[in-house]
C-alpha cells in the first residue's frame, strides 16, 4: 500500500519524511517531492538478517546461503562487508548469533540505501524524476 502523501504545494519549505520504510515507498516519497527522510528500516531489517540487493531482499540465515562460498552480497556493492565478507561467512555469523554480524549487515544495507539515494538525487538533476 502507498502512503498518502499531503499534496499542497509549499515550495517554500522543504518536506521531511519520519519513518519511511520498503525501497517501493521510498520511490513513492521521492516521486512526491519529498525533500528528506529517514528510517531505521535499513538497520532494522540488518538484525534480523535481511539483506538489501538491486534483486531484492535476501534472508542471508537461510540455508541455501551457507555454502554461498566467495559470493558476495550483491554483485555490484563496493561496501566494506561485501568486500571482506561473503553470504556463507555472514549465514554463519548470523547462525551463530555473532553480534558483528548485525553491524556488517547495518553497514551493507545503510551503503545500499545510500547508493539508491545518490540514484536518486542523479535522476532528479537530469529531470528524469
Amino acid at each position: 500500500m502507498m502512503p498518502c502523501f499531503n499534496t499542497v504545494e509549499r515550495r517554500d519549505k522543504p518536506r521531511h519524511l519520519l519513518g519511511i520504510a520498503d525501497l517501493e515507498s521510498v520511490e513513492h516519497a521521492v516521486r512526491s517531492g519529498v525533500d528528506t527522510m529517514d528510517s531505521s528500516y535499513p538497520t532494522k531489517i540488518a538484525r534480523c538478517g535481511t539483506l538489501m540487493t538491486k534483486n531484492g531482499l535476501i534472508r542471508i540465515k537461510r540455508g541455501q546461503h551457507s555454502k554461498s562460498y566467495g559470493m558476495k552480497i550483491d554483485d555490484s556493492c563496493e561496501c566494506s562487508t561485501c568486500t571482506h565478507y561473503d553470504r556463507a561467512y555472514m549465514c554463519h555469523l548470523f547462525k551463530a548469533r555473532e553480534p558483528v554480524a548485525l553491524q556488517l549487515a547495518s553497514v551493507h544495507n545503510i551503503h545500499f540505501m545510500n547508493k539508491k539515494m545518490e540514484s536518486f538525487r542523479n535522476k532528479i538533476l537530469e529531470g528524469i524524476i
